[in-house]
């Protein structure tokens, strides 16, 4: 098989230059310069773009450098390139995660460059996490690989357990996402310029509970859909965001709590093709047992303060494609309700880890189910196998997803 032909093509290239590695200590290298390099190459059921492609291989080459320039300068970069696809007609692909210069002089530290900013105490679904997008149509294994930085400037002042921090993000980011075929083929923003966007937080850290209150305006990450001269269309509207979260223990069990209220340019609840306002909630716990196995579970709530009537705009296509922004926002009903849970268990001296998370919701029902074993054969390599299944009633986000429903297999080699 083509596809087969590309992870073996790969992994035959690079076996040599490896064994040269280890033989040459070209790791201390590396080392000394501040640099980690990993070769990922694996075999994907489908790809992530709801389409009917499939299987296919992928190689990725993923490179960080993190060096102090001085006492009080430090830099780092990340990125990674990769070739997907069929064999005969691979993508070629690359991302430049982050770029920045951190300057720290006592309480004071600011950062400016490329930055991936996350934000959020729960578990996998943060409500507060609306400043720098994720690429959800990449092939990895890994949530935190998907994230996508911004150039931005973050200042932050400590004051004891408190810090302060103002952010400044000139730079639009917004998710890349899958979008259902009824909509066409639409492309979706990638970078953009957009100097009105600023954010302020406020956390405490260091005692019983660990919290924090954040603020955020500017352009939504997640995509409105929408007609524009009788085509369907994507648009970032402007959002301001209130949010809030804590941690803590009781006894064996972490408790955390988040929540945001996301004001859209939507105030009176009639625009169809708008976010109208609403407000996010995740409460959960977690405990781990016999420092092998932990069970996370969250109670997840959404209200949004108006839901579009079917045929509200007055023609069937508009209605089609409202009807499809409001599966996409997961505004088809003002209360939902649900539930995310995440089991894991660690082997062998925690090499061999298996996961299984899932997150559904009741109405529209809709399940999210993945999971992941982790093999750790020795410090330089690792074999990852899981997949990931979307099921649900035909207005959830879920059933949208359905296609992206698959397996993967995936080795990584660190030097």
């Amino acid at each position: 098989m083509k596809t087969i032909a590309l992870a073996i093509a790969v992994v035959a290239i690079a076996a040599p230059a490896l064994a040269q590695t280890e033989a040459a200590d070209s790791r201390s290298v590396l080392e000394q310069i501040g640099a980690t390099v990993t070769l990922r190459t694996g075999i994907w059921s489908s790809t992530r773009e709801l389409d009917s492609e499939g299987p296919l291989g992928a190689a990725m080459l993923w490179g960080k450098v993190t060096r102090p320039l001085s006492e009080r300068v430090s830099f780092l970069a990340e990125g990674w390139t990769s070739l997907q696809g069929p064999f005969d007609h691979g993508k070629a692909r690359g991302e430049m995660r982050e770029a920045f210069v951190t300057l720290a002089s006592g309480p004071l530290e600011i950062r400016a460059g490329r930055q991936i900013i996350a934000w959020g105490r729960a578990d996998g679904i943060n409500p507060t996490d609306n400043l720098t997008g994720q690429d959800l149509t990449l092939l990895a294994p890994d949530d935190s690989d998907r994230r996508l930085g911004a150039a931005a400037v973050r200042a932050m002042h400590s004051y004891r357990d408190v810090s302060f921090t103002a952010i400044w993000l000139p730079e639009f980011r917004p998710h890349r996402i899958p979008l259902p075929r009824i909509v066409g083929d639409l492309a979706a923003s990638t970078s953009e310029w957009r100097p009105e966007q600023f954010a302020l937080r406020v956390e405490q850290t260091g005692r019983a509970i660990d919290w924090s209150v954040s603020a955020f305006s500017g352009r939504d990450v997640n995509p409105d859909l929408g007609v524009r001269d009788a085509r369907p269309d994507l648009t970032h509207h402007k959002v301001r965001v209130l949010g809030a979260d804590a941690a803590g223990n009781l006894g064996r069990f972490g408790l955390r709590a988040e929540a945001a209220y996301v004001h859209t340019e939507d105030d009176d609840g009639q625009a169809s093709f708008v976010k109208h306002p609403f407000l996010s909630i995740v409460a959960g716990a977690d405990r781990t047992y016999r420092e092998h196995m932990n069970v996370n579970v969250q109670y997840l709530y959404r209200f949004v303060t108006h839901v579009d009537r079917p045929g509200s705009t007055g023609s069937l296509f508009a209605d089609v494609i409202a009807h499809q922004q409001a599966v996409l926002s997961g505004q088809t009903r003002r209360h939902s309700h649900g539930a995310s849970t995440r089991l894991s268990y660690k082997w062998l001296r925690d090499t061999l880890e298996a996961e299984i998370a899932a997150a559904s919701y009741a109405q529209p029902w809709g399940t999210t189910v993945r999971p992941k074993v982790t093999y750790a054969v020795s410090d330089r390599v690792k074999v990852l196998v899981g997949g990931e299944l979307y099921r649900g009633d035909p207005s959830s986000v879920s059933a949208m997803l359905r296609d992206n429903s698959g397996a993967f297999a995936e080795v990584r080699w660190s030097f």
